[in-house]
C-alpha cells in the first residue's frame, strides 16, 4: 500500500467523529471571535495589536488542541480493535506512524493558513485596515506551524504509550508553560530551550518588523528579527526530527496494550 494511499485510509477513519468536528469548526469559528474582539478598537498601533492577539491566543491554544487530537487518534484506534489494526494490519507500522503523524501536521497546516487568511480578510473588509501586513501574518502562521511540530510527535507517542488522559494532562501542563513562558517577560532567556514555548515566541517575531513597531523603537529591527528566529527555529527543527524518529522506533517494537494502563 503506498503511502498516500496510507494517508486517505487515515483520513477516511475520522468521518464522523469529533477529529473531524476540530479540523473544520476551529479554523472558521476562531477568525470570527477575533475580528468581533478587535472590531471595538481603533488606534495608531491597531494592527500590532491584532497580530500580537491572534497569534498569541492561537499559539497558547495549540497544545491542548494538539493534545486532544493525538489522544482521539489514538483512542479510536484502541476502541477499534485493541490496535489490531496497527499491529497485524497489512501496513507497516513506519507508514502507519508516518501517515497518522502527517494527517495531523497536514491539518494544522490547513487550519492555521486558513485562519490567517479568514483573518486577513476580516481585517481588510470588516475592519477596513488599509496596508494589511499580509507577509507578515503569513510568516506568522508559518513559524507558528514550525514551532508546533514536535508538539505532534510527542503527543503521538504519549497518546499510544500512555493514552489519551496522560496526553490531554500534559497538553494542559504545556497549555500553562506557553502562556507563562512564551507570551510573558518570564521567558525571556530561556524561552528557547522550553518546547512549548517555540510557538509563541516564533509566531511573534515577524512583528519587528513592522512599520509601527519600528517608528516605536526609531531604529531597524532586522537584526534582532534574524537573532530570534535563529534561536528558536533551529532547535525547534533538530528537536522535531529527534523526536520522531525516537517515536518511530518506538513504534516499531510496540506490542500493544491498553489506553488506560
Amino acid at each position: 500500500m503506498s503511502f498516500l494511499n496510507v494517508l486517505s485510509s487515515e483520513w477516511l477513519k475520522t468521518r464522523r467523529t469529533t477529529i473531524r468536528l476540530i479540523v473544520f469548526v476551529t479554523p472558521i469559528i476562531y477568525p470570527i471571535f477575533m475580528l468581533w474582539y478587535f472590531s471595538r478598537y481603533n488606534d495608531p498601533f491597531w494592527q500590532v495589536k491584532i497580530y500580537g492577539g491572534f497569534f498569541e491566543v492561537l499559539s497558547v491554544s495549540l497544545p491542548i488542541i494538539i493534545s486532544l487530537l493525538t489522544g482521539l487518534i489514538a483512542y479510536q484506534e484502541e476502541k477499534s480493535g485493541s490496535f489490531m489494526n496497527v499491529l497485524t494490519g497489512p501496513v507497516s507500522r513506519a507508514k502507519f506512524y508516518f501517515g497518522k503523524l502527517s494527517l495531523l501536521i497536514f491539518a494544522a497546516i490547513a487550519d492555521i493558513f486558513l485562519a490567517t487568511f479568514l483573518m486577513l480578510l476580516g481585517m481588510r473588509y470588516i475592519l477596513n485596515i488599509e496596508n494589511v501586513h499580509y507577509d507578515l501574518f503569513l510568516q506568522g502562521a508559518l513559524l507558528s506551524l514550525v514551532g508546533s511540530l514536535i508538539l505532534f510527535s510527542l503527543h503521538l507517542l504519549i497518546s499510544f504509550a500512555f493514552g489519551m488522559g496522560a496526553s490531554i494532562a500534559i497538553g494542559g501542563g504545556g497549555f500553562l508553560v506557553s502562556a507563562i513562558i512564551g507570551a510573558t517577560v518570564v521567558g525571556d532567556n530561556i524561552w528557547q530551550y522550553i518546547p512549548w514555548a517555540w510557538t509563541v515566541r516564533l509566531s511573534q517575531i515577524p512583528m519587528l518588523l513592522m512599520l509601527e513597531v519600528k517608528h516605536t523603537f526609531g531604529m531597524e529591527l532586522s537584526d534582532l528579527y534574524f537573532q530570534e528566529l535563529m534561536k528558536g527555529i533551529i532547535l525547534a527543527s533538530i528537536c522535531f526530527i529527534l523526536v520522531t524518529l525516537l517515536g518511530l522506533v518506538w513504534f516499531n517494537r510496540w506490542e500493544g496494550g491498553k489506553s488506560y494502563e
